[in-house]
């Protein structure tokens, strides 16, 4: 339990985590530094010179106690009391608020002069540490009345005593900023890295060096060079499918020419039908092998405007195909039209072919995604079976009737490869409307342009 809380207080970003380790130490020095030994060094040095002060309070308190008369007695004292730097003198009787101890809550040396002069003057009666600024006012008791002595605060306690304390909260806030600066200029090449790695993901290359601490830049350097690796390898395979694909064209292209010198019959239909379910294969491969990325920016599309059209050409070819309603109002979204109408158009295709009907619809999931939904009454795929589907040049052939159409397993790999582009993502589930497959593109409505 006390894990799940504390996953749950603590930052999750990398920076918050580690500025959390940077404070925590500051705020517990501070608090041992100010509490454990500032507090208790100014109380003992308070407690020395009030100590001190106190021979003083005692020889006074004693030659005017021990004085025929307190006026004669204070008049000898004349000069040594300024000396002492403290004023004396006698109330006949004790004025409204003398007795008892005054202080202001916060001051905290004073608490440590009341306590010290209660315990070593036997005839205290109280003090004043509020009244008169920068004085002490002490009240003693005395055969000729109440003694006064005005006492200045600077013989009982230091100046500014919690000065110290001041410039080390001072120091370790600017030492903080600067360790905040530094930390963030430590962090940055962490979330270049994170934005590259991200980037890439969605097929993006943007521009990136390595930088940083040692550790980062190693693991920089080792995400650079898998990038190229992969490029590598992806342009190679693009390049070797686009050659097979585009050099099986011409001989397919003869036999073309040579059934249409034949006769009709039924092996030449046979053969025409081969040779059709042929190019659509070398078809899937050189759409697979012109990738899903798209050099040209993202721009502001009607999304409805896309499927309407899209869903207008294939009922004019006569496919059973439904734009199913109420379509909502959509502003202009950044999206890759091209990447996106070739998304949508292999979910109809697959949809048509290998189900009899297909229902398109678009609906708004809250203000950040927008969902593109098409529905068929095929044999679906199983939920075991469906990120296995949206893999490159994989066939659920149990799932989806290869009699109803040819394909090479492109399709969902394609689309899928699509709406990561559009920093979306494909969802395969059972369709509730036609009962077969439902397969909705969730693309983002606040992504910038790119």
């Amino acid at each position: 339990m006390w894990s799940n809380t504390l996953k749950r207080i603590l930052p999750r970003s990398f920076y918050g985590r580690a500025v959390l380790i940077l404070i925590v130490p500051i705020i517990v020095i501070q608090i041992v530094l100010s509490v454990v030994f500032i507090q208790r060094h100014y109380e003992r040095v308070t407690a020395q010179m009030t100590g001190n002060t106190l021979r003083d309070i005692h020889f006074l308190a004693d030659r005017i106690d021990t004085s025929p008369q307190a006026a004669v007695a204070l008049e000898e004292l004349a000069a040594l009391t300024d000396a002492m730097q403290i004023d004396v003198a006698v109330l006949a009787s004790a004025r409204p608020g003398t007795g008892g101890d005054t202080r202001n809550w916060t001051d905290l040396a004073g608490r440590e002069i009341l306590r010290v002069l209660r315990q070593s003057l036997p005839a205290y009666l109280g003090a004043d540490l509020e009244s008169v600024p920068n004085t002490v006012v002490l009240w003693l008791d005395s055969p000729h009345g109440v003694l006064q002595m005005n006492i200045p605060r600077r013989l009982v306690t230091t100046s500014n005593p919690h000065q110290l304390l001041v410039i080390v909260f001072l120091a370790s806030g600017l030492m903080a900023l600067i360790a905040f600066q530094f930390l963030r200029l430590q962090i940055r090449p962490i979330r270049r890295l994170g934005q590259a790695a991200e980037a890439y993901g969605r097929g993006k290359t943007m521009p990136f060096r390595a930088a940083g601490a040692r550790e980062i830049r190693a693991a920089s350097l080792a995400f650079i060079d898998m990038r190229n690796r992969i490029d590598r390898q992806n342009a190679q395979r693009k390049l070797m499918l686009s050659g097979v694909s585009h050099d099986m064209r011409t001989p397919l292209t003869r036999m073309r020419l040579i059934l249409s010198m034949m006769d009709t019959s039924e092996d030449t239909a046979a053969l025409a039908t081969e040779i059709a379910d042929l190019e659509n294969l070398l078809n899937g491969f050189l759409d697979y092998s012109r990738g899903v990325t798209s050099d040209e920016p993202k721009i502001p599309t009607d999304p409805v405007i896309l499927v309407t059209e899209l869903v207008d050409r294939y009922i004019a070819t006569g496919h059973a195909i439904l734009l199913a309603g109420p379509v909502p109002q959509l502003r202009h979204v950044p999206l890759h039209k091209d990447l996106l109408e070739r998304a949508l158009d292999n979910l109809v295709s697959n949809a048509l072919r290998h189900g009899a009907n297909a229902q398109v619809s678009i609906a708004l999931d809250g203000d950040d995604w927008l969902d593109i939904t098409v529905d068929d009454d095929g044999p679906g795929i199983p939920p075991a079976d469906r990120v296995r589907a949206t893999e490159p040049f994989v066939r659920l052939d149990d799932a989806r009737n290869r009699d109803q159409g040819g394909g090479v397993g492109l399709g969902l790999a394609i689309v899928a490869e699509a709406m990561r582009a559009h920093e979306g993502r494909l969802v395969l589930s059972d369709s509730t409307q036609l009962g077969g497959l439902r397969a909705t593109l969730r693309l983002p409505l606040n992504t910038a342009p790119s």
